[in-house]
């Protein structure tokens, strides 16, 4: 083999041990996942949810998840839970009680990273958020996504209300809330597997 033969060998070679490492190392990063233990079935609840608009406050004195399912995996943090059946409690703004409903469901429970500052909480986001709120003179929808954390250690999801996508349209209600208003939705929903009566601990390899 000639010179100009050999370096060529050597260069495929090279080339073909650079894609194995690359193709091996994006099965790991495909295969790495999230786990929920334990998971199933699972029941959450909140007291004195808040969701506020620019010009009000909605207050409840509670929340609670009846039905919804917590993933054993998710392979990217996508789709860990989902909240099936969500109802709110002796709701009030501005002092108009109003009802609060699901108008399309599932809501999707996605975790996004561990938080660099507190190694017990995962940081992630509900999306799919879809609810209509009605009272005396009172009407609105509230569409989008909100942000927060499951803390492992207390078992509790947070909605914290930071880097809210959640939007008001349909709107009609006395000038409390408008069409386009950004709301920032705050709750402790504490989270318990039904099979169990205990709450998830949510981790990755």
């Amino acid at each position: 083999m000639n010179t100009l033969a050999r370096r060529a060998a050597i260069i495929a070679t090279a080339a073909s041990a650079a894609l194995g490492m690359a193709a091996t190392s994006a099965s790991a990063g495909a295969t790495a996942s999230w786990s929920a233990t334990p998971n199933g079935a699972y029941t959450a609840s909140a007291a004195n949810p808040t969701l506020t608009v620019p010009a009000a406050t909605l207050t409840c004195a509670s929340s609670n998840v009846t039905a919804g399912n917590v993933a054993a995996t998710s392979a990217t943090g996508a789709n860990m839970a989902t909240i099936g059946t969500i109802g709110f409690t002796s709701c009030s703004v501005g002092g108009i009680t109003f009802t609060v409903s699901m108008t399309a469901t599932p809501w999707t429970i996605n975790v996004t990273g561990v938080d660099p500052s507190n190694a017990n909480r995962v940081k992630g986001n509900v999306t799919g958020i879809s609810a209509h709120i009605t009272g005396f003179g009172c009407v609105a929808d509230f569409k989008g996504k909100a942000y927060g954390y499951y803390d492992n250690s207390t078992g509790r999801l947070v909605i914290d209300g930071s880097g809210t996508e959640l939007k008001a349209s349909n709107a009609n209600c006395l000038g409390l809330i408008n069409n386009g208003d950004v709301a920032s939705f705050k709750a402790s929903y504490l989270v318990k597997v039904t099979s169990t009566g205990t709450s998830p601990k949510i981790t990755t390899p």
